[in-house]
């Protein structure tokens, strides 16, 4: 039983243990730099991009900004991002599983001679010249000065494949109601919520110049590069609006940012599936930007779990996926048929409804902002996940770490079962714990996000504030 939540844990695996062959991982992140040119952005700008709330709750407003991404990126074979043809481009359904299952393979392949210290020429990996661009979601509290007493804190979120920044906004709320009552000695001061290159508004911007294989390390560097280099100290933010576009630090600071971290910002991080193994990536590199993370559900496992079996059946899956409607309301309709959006919370599903899409005005159809393929290219590599989790150890031991779990058996599939994320969980044995969220399956966060906005609060508030508080927030579990 876990102490802190009363819930179920993963208790401390037996010994012996079996051993991994290695995968000699990279140690660090590649280096970044600031991008000589950067893809231009379309024009109309989406939307979706002008969002602003002064009023997205009664303590905090939000906005959204643009920056550019980590550069230069992982090597990837030319052509971008293919389109699967639609079904009626086909004679039959066998002979479009055949082209998807032909593409895929060859995906898998150029990642492999990607991955490889000498890539066959026939991949033609080259790394692109032209930087891209991050989106981030920012929720800022509106009364930003100090508050005697009480303790103030950065959250920074990444998100699953498939999903997107505002997948998070029903779990923010919920934990902002919590650290918002006058018996709280904690302060939600800003939450920063990052897309991944390829997902959500991101997607849109970057468009056409998509690379067709993307790294999981590169995300990890996306945060890297946010916090380091447009992060701004939190004097020169809070109670205060930010430029759309965020400036790019003076070298002074992102310097002193790597080697003290921050001087005004507890900076807590939480990342889930594939933004969890981005947040672990990027606290084993830069373990001095964070106070703790939080890491839910990750993709994390060892080589020896390494299926391409597996691996082929998710990608065709995922690149077989419906991706337009006529409406937002058809596409409800039709998702609600599947037992995964069954399961998601209401809130979650009508924000992945509102934020996931968009409008064509050229078809006049509803489509996914993160197409198909972009997101079936995601699962071509295990080579960071397999890094990820031979370098869980080497994580600094002053970053406390929690991990959030899917209560379910099913929840874990992903990397080969409950016994291997037993193992995961105590990778790193100290300033750890873990909890798994009774009736939660690997996408906790868009299930259950009321209870695991609970199971933070109880971290940030026996971290940073009393037990007493701690004990009033277990009453209302």
């Amino acid at each position: 039983m876990d102490p802190l939540s009363r819930h179920p844990h993963f208790p401390p695996p037996p010994g012996p243990l079996r051993g991994e062959r290695t995968v000699n991982p990279r140690r660090r992140l590649a280096p970044l730099h600031p991008a000589p040119h950067l893809v231009p952005f379309p024009s109309p700008l989406p939307q979706s991009l002008t969002r602003s709330e002064p009023n997205w709750t009664g303590t905090h407003a939000l906005s959204v900004h643009v920056l550019p991404a980590a550069f230069p990126r992982a090597g990837t074979s030319p052509g971008g991002v293919p389109e699967v043809p639609a079904p009626d481009a086909f004679k039959n359904k066998a002979e479009r599983v055949k082209w998807m299952g032909e593409l895929s393979e060859r995906m898998v392949w150029e990642k492999g001679q990607s991955d490889g210290p000498f890539p066959d020429a026939g991949a033609r990996i080259r790394v692109e010249e032209k930087g891209l661009w991050s989106v981030v979601l920012r929720i800022r509290r509106k009364e930003g000065k100090k508050e005697s007493g009480r303790k103030g804190v950065t959250l920074v979120a990444t998100h699953p494949i498939g999903f997107h920044k505002e997948t998070w906004e029903p779990l923010f709320k919920h934990l902002i109601q919590l650290t918002e009552s006058d018996s709280s000695a904690i302060r939600i001061e800003e939450i920063w919520s990052l897309e991944a290159f390829n997902h959500g508004d991101a997607a849109l911007i970057n468009g056409p110049y998509l690379p067709r294989l993307p790294d999981r390390s590169d995300y990890g560097r996306d945060l890297a590069n946010f916090l380091l280099h447009h992060l701004p100290d939190s004097v020169d933010t809070l109670e205060k609006d930010l430029p759309f576009h965020l400036p790019r630090l003076a070298s002074a600071t992102s310097s002193t940012h790597v080697k003290s971290g921050f001087a005004d910002r507890t900076l807590v991080a939480l990342g889930h599936s594939l933004g969890g193994d981005a947040t672990a990536v990027c606290g084993i590199s830069y373990p001095k930007l964070f106070s703790a993370l939080i890491l839910m559900e990750t993709t994390l496992f060892p080589p020896s779990r390494n299926s391409p079996k597996r691996r082929t059946t998710i990608i065709l899956g995922t690149m077989g996926r419906r991706s337009w409607w006529d409406s937002r309301e058809e596409a409800k309709k039709a998702l609600l048929k599947s037992p995964l959006f069954q399961a998601f919370d209401p809130a979650v599903f009508d924000a992945y409804i509102e934020h996931g899409m968009y409008l064509d005005g050229k078809t006049g159809k509803v489509h996914l902002k993160c197409p198909p393929t972009a997101e079936a290219s995601e699962y071509t590599e295990s080579r960071t996940m397999n890094e990820g989790w031979e370098l869980l150890p080497t994580l600094d031991d002053s970053v406390e770490l929690r991990w959030v779990m899917g209560g379910t058996d099913e929840a874990s599939n992903l990397v080969g079962g409950p016994a291997i994320a037993r193992l995961t969980v105590w990778r790193r044995p100290t300033n750890v714990s873990n909890v798994r969220i009774p009736g939660g399956g690997h996408l906790i966060v868009q299930e259950k996000p009321r209870e695991v906005a609970e199971d933070i609060a109880l971290f940030l508030s026996r971290k940073y504030g009393s037990n007493g508080e701690e004990k009033k927030i277990q009453s209302k579990m």
